[in-house]
């Protein structure tokens, strides 16, 4: 069930990012980056530091035998390449976002607007992920970001 999760967030974001490249030629990644909301629910606060490896390899697994099939990093395929994520959204807005797909869907100001400019549906449901993959999917999505 956590994995399906995972991909149910990775399906949203995607949708979100493959709407962006198509709207306007607008993407998320062209917005200002929306780092200090922090999103809703229970993560309020992400120190990070080094990247944890060990962390990222469990988040990397579950990204290659969940997500994969749907998403490249930097293409589109069946869905929108995710790299870069962690450059628009905050740590705590992604773990969050994982861990209260609903509710932020409801009621987050950026993913209903995100929602309004690119017409997505929200099709994520609630996924309940625990903090500890919801963190580990974020590890690994820091060690893919591209360079500044």
């Amino acid at each position: 069930m956590k994995i399906n999760s995972i991909i149910m967030l990775v399906l949203f974001l995607s949708i979100v990012i493959f709407f962006g490249f198509h709207s306007n030629s607008i993407t998320v990644f062209q917005q200002k980056p929306n780092l200090k909301d922090k999103g809703i629910g229970p993560i309020k606060e992400v120190k990070l530091g080094p990247i944890d490896q060990k962390l990222a390899e469990k988040g990397s697994n579950l990204f290659d035998s969940k997500c994969s099939p749907c998403h490249n990093l930097d293409d589109v395929n069946l869905a929108p390449p995710l790299r870069g994520i962690t450059k628009v959204l905050s740590p705590e807005f992604i773990m969050n976002y994982l861990m209260n797909t609903t509710e932020m869907q409801k009621k987050d100001p950026y993913v209903q607007k995100l929602i309004q400019d690119w017409k997505t549906v929200p099709i994520m449901k609630d996924q309940q992920l625990k903090e500890k993959d919801a963190r580990a999917v974020l590890e690994y999505l820091r060690t893919v970001e591209n360079p500044e």
